[in-house]
């Protein structure tokens, strides 16, 4: 019989772990994030030193940002330690609870998602609601029902979204010295003008390969899909993550925007490339999508769910009043993963019977409902009808 570890959720078989528990599933993922932390830092800080623009610390500051987060997080939660744990008030106790909560990772990835000037006294705020609220509230770690960073940066973007979306807010200096587009980053254009254009969408920013790269405006570690590529295949190795959650999230948004593409009339795969390179979407599906408390836990579950946030994201963002759709689309999945993990386990179990069979039509139709509503939210029926022959004949 299989032995398993125990402990917080989620529970692994140690047999088919190969001797790996939490901390040092928690330590892959952080080296993880290091090719991302380093290409935020190359672009906005040491790049920009190389042209002149800055100063030697202003070539500092990017990464002290993306450090200051963690560093806040962890104060943050230390500090509910002291608090609510009378056990807990030396310093040698605090920091023992830290390390296996695990405390530094929402602060990071906050600070990752967010745009290179946001003032600090915002991150705080980023990092009390997602440490605090987000996560500690819950129980701490293994516990919470949301994912910590989500939570902060949509209290971020709901509460101050003015002061955060503004175009100095996405640009390092030598950005500032070319755009043409006053800051806007690639999503925000498709949100401005409503169109699907290469010369609208791609041109401003150079080709489909400053995308793949990363030399576009928009928020510190999302940009790269190379960085972000390095960071999945590391994880992916390290049996950190399921390769197949970010790769049916992100495939099932280049399908649907391949189809709003030729419903446009516009056959071409530049704008699913140009759709899946913009934005949050490969940081998402490869940081978030994958966090193993807030997502299912079965096979079945892990594909259902991607799917959901497939559809969802193309929906956010093609009839959303916000350009991107990415974090809104994982916190509404966050709510519906116990459901979804309970129906897939069902169906794995028992195989295709009458009752599951039911089940797995709701799922199936929800998902292609989705996706439809969303399609033909972007574009008129006729335009559909028209494009998508006119485009495949």
């Amino acid at each position: 019989m299989a032995r398993f570890a125990g402990g917080k959720a989620p529970f692994l078989r140690s047999v088919d772990q190969g001797g790996q528990d939490t901390k040092k599933i928690m330590r892959d993922f952080l080296i993880g994030l290091i090719p991302v932390i380093l290409f935020a830092w190359y672009k906005n800080g040491i790049q920009v030193y190389i042209n002149g623009d800055c100063t030697i610390w202003e070539m500092l500051y990017p990464l002290a940002f993306i450090l200051l987060g963690g560093i806040i997080s962890m104060l943050m939660e230390g500090l509910v330690f002291v608090i609510t744990d009378k056990e807990t008030r030396s310093l040698k106790a605090i920091m023992q609870k830290i390390n296996l909560s695990f405390a530094v990772v929402p602060g990071l990835l906050i600070a990752l998602i967010l745009p290179m000037y946001t003032p600090i006294w915002v991150l705080v705020f980023g990092c009390f609601m997602g440490t605090v609220v987000g996560k500690m509230l819950f129980g701490g770690f293994g516990h919470n029902i949301f994912n910590p960073a989500l939570v902060g940066y949509l209290a971020i973007g709901f509460t101050f979204s003015g002061l955060i979306g503004n175009s100095g807010g996405y640009l390092n200096p030598s950005e500032v010295l070319v755009d043409s587009y006053a800051g806007a980053t690639p999503l925000g254009t498709l949100a401005m003008f409503k169109t699907i254009s290469w010369d609208t969408l791609v041109a401003p920013y150079g080709t489909l390969w400053n995308f793949f790269l990363g030399t576009i405006p928009g928020s510190l570690g999302e940009t790269s899909a190379l960085a972000i590529l390095v960071s999945f295949i590391w994880l992916s190795a390290r049996k950190v993550i399921k390769w197949s959650t970010p790769v049916i999230y992100v495939g099932t948004v280049f399908i649907l925007s391949w189809i709003i593409g030729i419903a446009s009339g516009d056959s071409g795969l530049w704008f699913p490339s140009y759709s899946i390179l913009s934005g949050g979407l490969m940081f998402g599906a490869v940081f978030m999508a994958t966090e193993p408390v807030t997502t299912p836990k079965n096979p079945l579950g892990k594909i259902i769910y991607a799917l959901l946030l497939g559809v969802l994201t193309v929906l956010f963002r093609m009839i959303g009043n916000y350009p991107e759709g990415v974090a809104t689309s994982l916190i509404v999945m966050n709510i519906f993963t116990i459901p979804v993990d309970q129906v897939t386990a069902e169906i794995r179990a028992n195989g295709i019977t009458k009752k599951t069979w039911v089940k797995a039509a709701v799922m199936l139709l929800i998902i292609l409902g989705i996706g439809f509503y969303a399609v033909t939210k972007s574009v008129n029926t006729y335009t559909i009808f028209v494009g998508f022959f006119g485009g495949v004949m």
